[in-house]
């Protein structure tokens, strides 16, 4: 993206969320707490489509550019197929993971299906990248490509495990269980993380102890870089830019307030995993600024963001 404006827009409402939540946590949850409520589930289960689902459509792009790009030689198109695949492979796993477990429907006799659904739904989102490639003639897009991947994986895999492994705050579903309130500040690591796992009677899993940050909310965030990365394929988009980025920002919205809804966290969790994507998404984007525009547009785009 050539504008910085819908980042630092996005990160301000995110930081806000994140100090609101810092002390409202509690008080929020337990106003709009609902395990069972069937919009939080559906939008658990299925809301990072639009992020993981981005995956697949980058692998789709890639797919052609193996196609097209006769200059490039074997080794590389075996590695971008390879990626491609990968991508593929990714989004499927972690989508289909969530569908039916305690993140979702929770229903362990069906877990499987999650992995059936979302490998048929992916395929259409590959196609899609194959299709809406074929408007780019940017050389340098398959840099582009497997640039932003990174920003993805990174952003979601050891930025949100990371946090995870060393905070252990416990989600609020559980946090009100049988009557206790375990309630931790995001900032405090459950110390006492150990006893409850070991005095574990089948209720008191792990999984519980994965509130902060939200990978779903840092996954739905995602939504913006395939929405606002879409100018890069057709050009004709590009003014609309903008309001792409932020038709992905606000479907992350929708998908944090889920995740808060049905207990799986609080306001802070969401925020801050959505806040890991936007800085992640931010740094990557500087580099796809570089790899697209000419010297002299970088110097303008760096010294008036703002600007159109």
């Amino acid at each position: 993206m050539k504008k910085r404006y819908p980042f630092y827009i996005s990160a301000g409402i995110l930081i806000l969320g994140l100090i609101l939540g810092s002390i409202f946590d509690l008080k929020i949850s337990e106003g709009i707490f609902q395990l069972k409520n069937g919009f939080g589930l559906v939008v658990s289960s299925f809301g990072m489509i639009p992020g993981y689902g981005t995956l697949a459509f980058m692998g789709g792009a890639l797919c052609l550019i193996v196609r097209q790009r006769k200059e490039l030689k074997f080794p590389i198109k075996f590695l971008l197929i390879f990626f491609a695949v990968t991508m593929y492979g990714v989004s499927v796993y972690f989508l289909g993971k969530d569908v039916f477990s305690v993140n979702g429907f929770d229903n362990k006799q069906l877990y499987w299906l999650g992995f059936v659904i979302m490998g048929i739904l992916m395929v259409p989102l590959m196609f899609l990248g194959y299709y809406v490639a074929k408007r780019n003639d940017n050389p340098k897009m398959w840099i582009i490509i497997l640039v932003m991947a990174a920003v993805i994986f990174v952003a979601l895999v050891p930025g949100v495990t990371l946090f995870k492994s060393i905070m252990h705050r416990p989600r609020y579903r559980f946090a009100v269980h049988d009557g206790h309130v375990l309630f931790r500040y995001w900032w405090k690591p459950c110390k006492d993380y150990g006893d409850y796992i070991t005095k574990s009677e089948g209720v008191l899993t792990k999984e519980e102890f994965k509130s902060f940050p939200s990978g779903h909310s840092g996954a739905a965030m995602v939504g913006c870089i395939l929405l606002g990365y879409l100018p890069l394929y057709d050009k004709r988009l590009m003014k609309y830019q903008t309001l792409l980025f932020f038709i992905g920002f606000s479907w992350a919205l929708v998908v944090m307030f889920a995740r808060i809804l049905v207990g799986a966290h609080y306001l802070s969790d969401t925020c801050f995993g959505a806040l890991l994507t936007i800085i992640c998404f931010y740094i990557g984007n500087e580099f796809v600024v570089r790899l697209l525009l000419p010297k002299e547009e970088q110097e303008k785009v760096i010294e008036q963001p703002v600007q159109e």
